[in-house]
């Protein structure tokens, strides 16, 4: 039997049904058995799903564009941090360290990059990957703590594709009223119950947010993106954070034709819906409600200052421009032509471009008018 499952057994067993938050975390990041914190290739060809950073070092290059405004809003300060949580197979760290040591040399001379992973593994390849850069630009920490003195930290915190791996509760609208929704083990399989919820922040949630979910509908809460969002603002003296990730605001998401929610697994680049299926061997996702990360991030002390999809960031930045062209003008080689390839990857609506949304916020640093967010459509949470 699955080692996992068999840990999950014994639990229920002794303590009874579990929220799916709690199974979503064991099933995610149990320490070696966990599927983001066990062996195996996640991301790219040979894993599970891409991300924005495996398509192109220019969606690197073109973060560190907006890094470097950002730093000039800082008062190009001698010393300045970049924090990632969630760094994945290290190519995002590598490709932003690159451009901004080769494009932006003052922002360059100044900047420490941190890494803050849960997975020992993929620190592992992270630091097999990040071996030229030395421990005076690059270092691996284990919380922002680590960082600097709470409220002193100054610079950008970010994280791609973060918030979507959080572990969420899974709640549904009944006659009787929101129900949670708990993982059991009966007759021999794992199975979803409804009962009480097990914290009222759930039905503040939607009371805040002015969500009605529709009867019978199901759906995720991802409370621990508020968690988060309050260390990273705590932590925060001046400076900024960046969200990149798959989601959409309120009405959009919790519009009763997603009857069933946005839960999603992937194995081997195939989307399946059963997270109870191969525990701690598929990765489990939720849509991310960024109307709820931009009233959080206001109640933490964060001012949203943007927000808008990842095509219109990345064009905003120069994705285009940024296209190393041929000689003469408009005949591509093969390079240029897979670069093109590439970039329209990251940028068509229908795909990454639009499913992606990129959400900035910041710390004493007044009304920035940030490059990424210079044109196309804002959000309706945008102040």
């Amino acid at each position: 039997m699955n080692p996992l499952l068999e840990k999950l057994i014994a639990l229920i067993k002794a303590r009874g049904p579990i929220t799916f938050k709690d199974f979503m975390q064991i099933a995610l990041y149990y320490p070696g058995l966990g599927y983001y914190t066990g062996p195996g290739e996640k991301i790219g060809p040979r894993g599970d799903f891409y991300t924005s950073a495996d398509v192109h070092p220019l969606f690197g290059a073109m973060l560190a564009k907006q890094f470097s405004q950002m730093w000039e809003y800082l008062g190009r300060p001698q010393n300045w941090v970049l924090v990632e949580y969630g760094a994945g197979k290290g190519l995002l760290a590598r490709d932003i360290l690159n451009a901004l040591a080769t494009s932006f040399p003052p922002a360059w001379e100044g900047v420490r990059y941190y890494i803050i992973e849960a997975s020992l593994e993929m620190v592992r390849r992270q630091k097999e990957l990040l071996t030229p850069f030395s421990k005076e630009k690059l270092s691996w920490v284990n919380a922002l703590s680590e960082v600097g003195d709470t409220g002193h930290i100054n610079g950008i915190i970010f994280g791609n594709e973060l918030v979507d791996a959080f572990p969420v509760h899974r709640v549904r609208q009944t006659a009787s009223g929101l129900k949670e929704i708990y993982v059991n083990w009966r007759d021999g399989r794992l199975v979803e119950e409804e009962g009480e919820l097990s914290t009222p922040f759930l039905e503040e949630y939607f009371t805040t947010l002015g969500i009605k979910l529709a009867p019978g509908q199901a759906a995720e809460v991802n409370l621990a993106a508020r968690e988060w969002l309050r260390e990273v603002a705590g932590g925060l003296g001046r400076g900024f954070v960046l969200i990149i990730d798959y989601g959409m605001e309120s009405p959009e998401l919790y519009h009763p034709s997603r009857f069933e929610g946005t839960l999603r697994c992937y194995r081997q680049h195939r989307l399946g819906s059963d997270p109870l299926n191969n525990v701690g061997q598929q990765d489990i996702t939720a849509h991310v409600n960024f109307s709820a990360l931009m009233h959080w991030g206001r109640e933490a002390g964060l001012h949203p200052v943007g927000y808008t999809t990842q095509m219109n960031f990345l064009l905003n930045l120069g994705i285009m421009e940024a296209i190393p062209r041929s000689a003469p003008e408009y005949v591509f080689d093969e390079r240029t032509t897979r670069t093109v390839m590439a970039v329209k990857k990251l940028l068509l609506p229908e795909g990454m471009g639009g499913i992606f949304k990129v959400l900035a916020l910041c710390k004493g640093v007044g009304q920035p008018d940030l490059l990424g967010f210079a044109k196309g459509p804002k959000g309706r949470g945008q102040p």
